[in-house]
């Protein structure tokens, strides 16, 4: 099925005739699709928005307040915020998964998810870190709230910081997590390039050309590769470990966000809160690519 089609074929599922917007908005919803020929009164604080999509359009209401949050992110209530993106979010997915999963582009050259899911971030940071005069500062408030005080917590969200980073089990050995990650062994290959004193220990002059001598040649745990090339000053090879034992983490973030949540009650965006606090105290600094997916709940 094309993006198209599974456009079209989530409208038609899901545009709510307008008698029936009454009890959409009773239920909380955030995006409610409605019929083309809608001309009922707006329910009070939603706004009836025409949405373009490729070749044709579809209308919608929206609370007016989330489409505050959505144009400016930060500003306002933070909670009452994270909740009506949350809210949205969810209302969006449903309507535009099959859009989502191909990363598509919805409505007037704007993904709606994406937009949420930027605000969102953004409401969580400020949640997270206060900023006046001396420059940003933890919430303290948050950060107690998510119990991030507390020895149990703080190491997990330590941990799942270097599962996120990719740390090795011999890189984490001085941060007191090793009753919580799980360590495995795995083979490696390594592929090195060699130095010149390298080369030069393994290689002698032919005449002609270098060639590896014939102890470093058939050796059970390295192999040599050089360049053979008519130059005395061309010293170029690869040293290939054939077979390294690597001590890697095998423990798996959800795993510890699921220790977490049971270890405490959890509001609503407190995971989400967590994994922004890990990005920003422990990941971005150290690999910004690899900071954790931050999604409304």
């Amino acid at each position: 099925m094309s993006l198209e089609q599974k456009f079209r074929k989530k409208f038609i599922l899901h545009r709510t005739p307008s008698e029936d917007v009454s009890n959409e908005i009773k239920q909380g919803k955030k995006f409610i699709v409605v019929d083309e020929k809608f001309n009922s009164p707006v329910p009070f604080g939603y706004m009836l928005i025409d949405m373009k999509y490729r070749d044709g359009s579809f209308k919608t209401l929206v609370p007016q307040n989330l489409l505050f949050f959505l144009a400016n992110p930060g500003e306002g209530s933070i909670d009452d915020a994270l909740d009506e993106i949350g809210d949205f979010y969810e209302n969006v997915e449903e309507f535009e998964d099959g859009l989502l999963e191909e990363n598509g582009e919805s409505v007037q050259g704007t993904n709606w998810a994406v937009t949420a899911r930027n605000a969102y971030s953004t409401y969580l940071i400020n949640k997270l870190i206060n900023s006046n005069e001396k420059g940003p500062e933890w919430n303290e408030e948050t950060l107690k709230s998510l119990n991030l005080d507390d020895d149990f917590v703080d190491r997990r969200v330590k941990a799942i910081a270097a599962i996120a980073l990719g740390k090795t089990a011999e890189q984490v050995k001085n941060y007191n997590l090793g009753d919580i990650l799980k360590h495995i062994t795995i083979n490696q290959r390594k592929i090195e390039q060699l130095t010149s004193q390298e080369f030069d220990k393994i290689t002698c002059w032919a005449g002609s050309h270098y060639e590896i001598k014939g102890e470093y040649k058939h050796k059970d745990d390295v192999e040599y590769e050089i360049d053979y090339r008519h130059d005395t000053n061309h010293k170029a090879g690869k040293k290939i470990t054939k077979k390294q034992d690597v001590q890697v983490l095998d423990a798996k973030i959800n795993e510890l966000e699921d220790e977490i949540e049971k270890y405490k009650e959890n509001g609503r965006h407190d995971k989400m809160l967590r994994r922004m606090y890990a990005n920003l105290k422990y990941i971005a600094k150290e690999d910004p690519q690899k900071q954790l997916e931050i999604k409304p709940s």
